[in-house]
């Protein structure tokens, strides 16, 4: 079959350094892309509103519009990516999305913040939150949550230094120079791996996946061999509905993020401790190749439990001891387990509950519930500061919703045994991909 409009190829030879460069690629597409124009945008919420007199809560509606271009992008991202070229779909999806950053130095209105907000969405649907799942589950047939751990890392380290040097940037050329600036670095990390290095499958680069074996079929999503439910089977289940649901709620916290340094303000520490927080909870990806052994090792819905509860507890101990600087920056660090669900949990979890064959299809309708519901993070996480004028209000909050997406990853792994699936004869991929758990 013809995926992502090349031809796939009978090659013997195993992937193991051209799926390591993917892996590598694929971190640096996270540090110039998601992490750079949404992870550490929250160094630019203080001077800007400062500057032109918005209130926090409306300038953070620009996220929410990017949340909601990127949910529609959803509804045709899925099917552009078997057909078109993935250099050049990441490329020109990754120019678009940085050009719309860089002109936000030049806004003087909420509504121009608004405007490239959707246009950051309508682009980057095309890469934030899909490339890496679908390519590495693509490239590794086993060690796929490992894999995804070691993008995650490089896509964390990088953001943790970047962080600092954005909030230094804007203090020595201010806020709308920085904006280009940052628009520039971006460009240099990212475009060699979206032009040389990044491919959709590895028969693109004459090898097969990494630990691929004969019994397990063809594991490349989209292939009318692969194993998986059909479309509609998949949409018109329970599974879905709670992996949905449960996706959106996650997806809140990525507003916890954007507001540190609004937390840290109110806490009575200064602006740039705000961005060591978001340098600490970027850390928090130097766990991530722990937590993909985890996945490999336990399955991803328990591992989906675990992260969960550490989500939990961190919340309330930041609600006790946010007195304590130290503190502060080691619970900040824990509270951002929660990121390896949206990013890695969650499409390991739709690849082993619904299978390969429409699982690019299927991936991008489950970012639709991330960006409508998660959408709204930034607004929602600083609604309740402002009702209740302390940052301990949006923590509880925080700890409730773990609870509820803790209920709702359970009902779907009760359930997800109902499924059908087409081509049930290969029976070695459901168990590969999410460390033998079937």
């Amino acid at each position: 079959m013809s995926v992502n409009g090349q031809a796939s190829a009978a090659v013997p030879q195993r992937g193991s350094k051209w799926a390591w460069l993917q892996v590598v690629g694929l971190g640096f597409l996270m540090i110039g892309g998601i992490q750079t124009i949404l992870a550490n945008s929250g160094n630019f919420f203080v001077p800007v509103c400062e500057e032109l007199g918005f209130a926090t809560p409306d300038y953070a509606w620009w996220i929410t519009c990017y949340a909601f271009g990127m949910a529609f992008s959803q509804l045709y991202v899925g099917k552009l990516w078997l057909k078109l070229n993935t250099p050049f779909m990441l490329t020109g999806s990754f120019l678009v999305c940085i050009g719309a950053l860089a002109l936000m130095g030049t806004y003087t209105e909420l509504w121009q913040w608004y405007a490239s907000g959707v246009v950051i969405g309508l682009t980057g649907g095309f890469f934030f939150m899909v490339s890496a799942p679908i390519l590495v589950t693509n490239w590794f047939a086993k060690r796929a949550g490992f894999a995804l751990g070691v993008v995650t890392i490089i896509s964390a380290i990088g953001t943790a230094i970047l962080s600092p040097v954005q909030a230094a940037v804007i203090a020595a050329f201010g806020w709308r120079a920085a904006y280009g600036i940052v628009a520039l670095i971006s460009c240099a990390l990212v475009l060699p791996w979206t032009i040389f290095v990044l491919r959709y499958q590895p028969s693109d680069r004459g090898c097969k996946p990494v630990g691929w074996t004969e019994a397990m079929g063809t594991i490349t999503a989209g292939d009318e061999e692969a194993r998986g439910t059909t479309l509609k089977g998949g949409v018109l289940s329970v599974p879905f509905v709670c992996i949905f649901l449960g996706a959106g709620l996650c997806a809140l916290f990525g507003g916890y993020q954007n507001l540190w340094s609004t937390a840290a303000v109110s806490w009575g520490y200064d602006v740039q401790f705000g961005s060591y927080m978001i340098s600490a909870t970027a850390l928090f990806g130097v766990c991530a190749p722990l937590i993909g052994l985890m996945i490999d090792k336990l399955g991803a819905y328990p591992s989906t439990f675990v992260v969960l509860v550490g989500q939990m507890v961190s919340g309330v101990c930041l609600v006790l001891f946010h007195g304590n600087p130290i503190a502060v920056l080691v619970f900040v660090f824990f509270f951002a387990d929660q990121m390896t669900i949206v990013g890695t949990l969650v499409p390991l979890l739709v690849r082993l509950t619904f299978g390969a064959r429409n699982y690019t299809k299927l991936l991008s309708f489950v970012q639709i519930g991330i960006g409508l519901i998660g959408g709204f993070s930034a607004p929602i996480v600083s609604s309740f500061f402002a009702a209740y004028g302390n940052f301990e209000a949006s923590l509880w909050f925080g700890v409730g919703l773990a609870a509820a997406c803790f209920v709702l990853f359970g009902i779907a792994r009760l359930t997800k045994d109902r499924l059908s699936f087409e081509s049930d004869d290969a029976d070695g991929e459901r168990g590969a991909l999410a460390g033998g758990e079937v």
